[in-house]
């Protein structure tokens, strides 16, 4: 009989190999009991039910995919695979990801799948882009009815009013509103543009479930230009913040963002032409020193002094007209934004006799969204009317 008898550690191993082979990643549901931390960091407790337990460990590099507070006698989901701890023949569950049970399902593979597009190198700062200093053209892909497009609008117009802001519409959710957000996205690719803004003026969680898309996440990180992520909302960072360029909480945070204020680079102008005016001085007066010397050095200075007074006339000549150049194109630089400006005046067209309508909290822009049985109120440039219904 001793031929076909096999040691303990051979059946154990055979044991584990079907065991561990028999199941992929299981989600196992139950009370978390007996938590206990060892001193090498991992974390060992027992998952049970009203007729069964099981054994399982959170291994210490495992923890910081795990925000969930775990707390002994609360009901959690246990994602992981089963394991035999030979020495004893014990089967545990090790643990890759716990969520308390009331998250459900889709917040565990919202994680997982964060994790995997990390561990991808997905959100590394390779794929990160620079925003240029004085965009020219931006994008934005967003609803066309939904207020983040006004809101970007209304603070470029106040900030920045030389950008143009192209729109490429999507929805924001719903099934297949990843894949409307990726049309979009790729609808502006080859244009001359300098950022896209992609975002929603906020919503609940499941709201921003088109925002958690894999495959939105690899075309933001291939997308040739930075992708500001801009969707509204206090919970944890979607799919999209993680892999674009920028994130910020709102569409308007976005417009901030990106567009630089007018004042601020008329300032920086006058400090430029500040500081080569103090330049120029200082160089001239260096020269004007010198000469000085020179002539005190000289018994009979005439031919030099006029040799060097010519040299200084010149340099005199070049300086005011390189102040000039500078002042110029300064100037022409302010003429065109003031010129910017009172173009994109909203009621500059009230000085030559037009007025505006406003229903509902809206400019009425045309025929067909005007509704001739509400109040409406029609502005002047001398004064407001509101006509009652």
């Amino acid at each position: 009989m001793n031929e076909f008898a096999v040691p303990v550690s051979t059946l154990v191993k055979d044991l584990k190999n079907a065991v561990e082979g028999a199941f992929g990643f299981v989600a196992v549901r139950g009370e978390l009991t007996n938590l206990s931390r060892a001193y090498s960091g991992h974390i060992y407790f027992t998952l049970k039910d009203s007729e069964s337990q099981i054994r399982c460990a959170l291994f210490k590099n495992q923890q910081k995919l795990n925000h969930a507070e775990i707390k002994a006698d609360s009901e959690y989901i246990v994602y992981g695979k089963i394991s035999v701890y030979e020495p004893r023949s014990e089967i545990t569950l090790i643990a890759s990801l716990i969520i308390p049970s009331g998250e459900g399902l889709a917040a565990m593979q919202l994680k997982m799948l964060k994790e995997k597009l990390k561990n991808e190198g997905v959100f590394d700062e390779i794929h990160k882009k620079r925003l240029p200093d004085y965009p020219e053209t931006i994008a934005v892909v967003t609803s066309e009815n939904g207020a983040a497009i006004h809101d970007i609008i209304t603070v470029s117009r106040k900030r920045f009013p030389p950008a143009k802001i192209i729109l490429s519409p999507s929805s924001v959710q719903g099934k297949d509103a990843h894949l409307d957000l990726i049309k979009a996205l790729k609808r502006l690719d080859g244009l001359d543009i300098d950022a896209v803004i992609i975002g929603r003026g906020g919503g609940s969680k499941e709201d921003l479930e088109a925002f958690n898309s894999e495959e939105l996440a690899r075309a933001v990180i291939a997308f040739p230009v930075p992708v500001i992520s801009a969707v509204g909302h206090d919970t944890d960072s979607t799919v999209l913040d993680l892999a674009a360029s920028y994130s910020v909480p709102t569409p308007t945070a976005a417009a901030e963002l990106i567009f630089p204020e007018s004042r601020s680079i008329m300032q920086g102008v006058e400090n430029s032409v500040h500081s080569a005016r103090r330049s120029i001085e200082s160089v001239l007066n260096t020269r004007s020193m010198y000469l000085d010397n020179l002539v005190l050095s000289l018994k009979n200075p005439s031919e030099v002094i006029n040799s060097s007074l010519h040299r200084t006339e010149k340099l005199l000549m070049t300086a005011n007209n390189a102040v000039s150049e500078i002042l110029f194109r300064n100037f022409e630089r302010l003429s065109y934004i003031q010129m910017e400006l009172e173009k994109n005046n909203p009621l500059s067209p009230l000085d030559r006799g037009f007025a505006i309508i406003n229903q509902q909290s809206h400019t009425v822009k045309r025929l067909a969204s005007f509704n001739i049985s509400e109040s409406f109120k029609i502005t002047f440039k001398d004064g407001t009317i509101e006509i009652k219904k």
